[in-house]
């Protein structure tokens, strides 16, 4: 489990309170990367500098502020935003529940694993098992990093997933894009060429068999940089070509998984 919990609060749900600490579900790869002086290779730093002559602020003493017009701006103390969290309550209220397919993917950002604090756990088990009985998710809000977010609770392998999610207002739509207003005709038996080349890929999704191929090659990379050796990374970069005949080369596509 993590070191740290984000988020320590409670679910509620109609008149149930359960109390809740929240753990990052993701743990993404790292390249381990960094920005070097090309002279001595140390890590450059970065400064919050005052662009007015006041020099280097440290973090302790940085506020932030609300842009009401271009360039002027209201200042917020941590103290008004810790208020402004006080306020809204250290509640995820659930005001809804849903089929899981009334939600597109789209709308999904963060993902959280929702932990029972002290006294949670009976309350947390039955919010779980009720919604893997009944098939749903349930919807709420909380206000979390300066923001009030959308939520999703989710049963996932034994515990509740949060996601947090999009607004409506901050997707985009296809309507943004010029390219996509005139959609272009596509033949049948084009068509048909493609379904069955679908079928001929399809197999179930398993997770575990797939790795970061670019982290895996920066490793070796690095591995054989230390020992001096520079050429012994294979990169391979396919070639890009627009497909000129669609019919003859989803032909060929199939005709390549056919042999097999």
């Amino acid at each position: 489990m993590p070191a740290r919990a984000v988020w320590k609060g409670a679910i509620s749900f109609g008149l149930v309170s359960i109390p809740v600490k929240t753990y990052g579900a993701i743990s993404e790869h790292k390249t381990g990367m960094r920005m070097l002086c090309p002279k001595c290779k140390s890590p450059l730093q970065y400064k919050r500098i005052c662009p007015k002559g006041h020099g280097e602020i440290p973090w302790e003493n940085i506020i932030k502020g609300y842009e009401v017009q271009k360039g002027k701006y209201v200042p917020l103390t941590q103290k008004d935003l810790e208020k402004l969290e006080l306020k809204a309550g250290r509640l995820i209220e659930i005001f809804q529940f849903v089929d899981i397919s009334n939600l597109d993917p789209i709308y999904f950002d963060n993902s959280y694993f929702l932990v029972p604090d002290a006294n949670g756990e009976k309350p947390y088990f039955l919010l779980r098992q009720a919604l893997e009985e009944y098939d749903k998710i349930a919807l709420g809000r909380f206000v979390f990093h300066e923001k009030e977010h959308l939520v999703a609770l989710r049963p996932y392998e034994g515990a509740v997933l949060m996601e947090t999610l999009h607004y409506a207002d901050e997707i985009r739509t296809p309507n943004d894009f010029a390219e996509l207003k005139t959609p272009v005709e596509v033949d049948k038996d084009e068509l048909e060429l493609a379904g069955q080349l679908i079928r001929i890929l399809k197999k179930p999704f398993a997770y575990k068999e797939y790795k970061d191929r670019y982290q895996e090659g920066l490793s070796k990379l690095v591995e054989a940089k230390m020992k001096g050796e520079e050429e012994l990374v294979e990169v391979r970069v396919p070639e890009i070509k627009p497909t000129k005949n669609l019919m003859e080369t989803l032909k060929a596509s199939i005709r390549s998984h056919d042999k097999r």
